[in-house]
C-alpha cells in the first residue's frame, strides 16, 4: 500500500470519528446539563482527535514510505507539508490543554484570574480551532473522487464551526456576564462551567440563524460573535456544496481506454457485406 493510500484511510477515518463524536454529543447535550465539567472534556477530545488518531504510537501510523516507494517531487512536497501541519496541530493542542486545566482552576479558586485568562484562553482557542477547521477545508478540496467519506467530512466540518462557536461564548460569559440572558444553574459551580452546555447550544442556534434567547442583543461584543459564528457557517456550506458537486465521481475518473472498445468496421466492408 502506498504511503499517499494510507494518508488518504487515516483522513477517512478522522472524518468518520469526528463526525461520530460530534453527533453523540449533540444527542446527549440535555444530559451535559448534569454533568457541565464534561463540557470542557469534549471540546478538548473534539479539538484533538486528529492528534489522537495520528498518534506515532499506534502501529497503522508509521508513516515511513518504504525504500520501494518513490514518490514524485510535487508529492514528496505535499507528504511533507501534511506531516508538519500534523506536529503543529498536536503542539496547539497540547498548548490548549494546559489552559483549558489552568482557566478551569481559576474559575474555582480565583475568578479574578479568570478574567484576566479568559482573553487569553479565547485566542487560544480560536488559533487552534480554526487552524483545524481550516486543515480540514483543504484536506477536503485534496480529495480526489466524490464520496461517502467526502460528504461526511463536510458535515464534521459543519458542526465543528458549531463547537468553535461554543467555545468563543463559554468565554465571553466569564468577560461580561450582562450579555447573557440566564437563570441560575443548580450546580455548586462558577457560571462559566455550570452555564458551558447553555453555551453550546446557543452556539449551534447561531448557526443556524434562528438565533437564541440566551443572548442579549444589545451587547456589541455578544452580537459580534453571534454574527461571527453565522457567517462563517453559511459559507461554508456554500462552498463545500460547490466543491463536492464539482468533484468526479470514481467511475467518471476512469479514462477511457480503459473501457474496451468494440473493433471498428470501416465503410467500405460495411458495403460489401451488404452486397452478398
Amino acid at each position: 500500500m502506498s504511503l499517499v493510500t494510507r494518508l488518504l484511510e487515516q483522513r477517512h477515518a478522522y472524518y468518520r470519528a469526528l463526525l461520530a463524536l460530534e453527533v453523540l454529543v449533540l444527542i446527549g447535550l440535555r444530559g451535559l446539563q448534569a454533568a457541565p465539567r464534561l463540557v470542557s472534556v469534549i471540546y478538548l477530545l473534539i479539538s484533538g482527535l486528529a492528534v489522537l488518531l495520528d498518534s506515532p504510537l499506534l502501529p497503522r501510523n508509521r508513516l515511513e514510505a518504504p525504500p520501494s516507494d518513490s514518490l514524485p517531487a510535487r508529492l514528496t512536497q505535499d507528504v511533507e507539508r501534511v506531516l508538519l501541519q500534523r506536529r503543529k496541530l498536536a503542539w496547539y493542542w497540547l498548548l490548549a490543554v494546559i489552559l483549558e486545566g489552568c482557566w478551569q482552576a481559576a474559575l474555582q479558586f480565583n475568578p479574578t484570574l479568570a478574567l484576566h485568562l479568559s482573553p487569553i484562553h479565547l485566542t487560544v482557542w480560536l488559533v487552534l480551532m480554526l487552524n483545524l477547521l481550516w486543515w480540514l477545508v483543504k484536506a477536503l478540496a485534496e480529495e480526489p473522487y466524490f464520496s461517502l467519506d467526502l460528504v461526511i467530512g463536510a458535515a464534521a466540518g459543519y458542526l465543528l464551526v458549531g463547537f468553535t462557536g461554543g467555545i468563543v461564548l463559554n468565554s465571553l460569559l466569564v468577560l461580561d456576564p450582562t450579555a447573557f440572558h440566564l437563570e441560575a444553574h443548580a450546580h455548586a459551580l462558577p457560571d462559566g462551567v455550570g452555564h458551558a452546555p447553555a453555551m453550546l447550544g446557543a452556539a449551534f442556534a447561531s448557526l443556524t440563524t434562528m438565533g437564541s434567547p440566551l443572548l442579549n442583543t444589545g451587547s456589541l461584543t455578544l452580537l459580534s460573535a453571534s454574527t461571527g459564528i453565522t457567517i462563517v457557517g453559511q459559507p461554508y456550506i456554500a462552498i463545500l456544496i460547490a466543491g463536492i458537486l464539482g468533484k468526479p465521481r470514481r467511475s467518471e475518473a476512469i479514462p477511457e481506454a480503459a473501457h474496451p472498445q468494440r473493433p471498428q468496421v470501416s465503410v467500405s466492408r460495411k458495403i460489401r457485406l451488404r452486397n452478398r
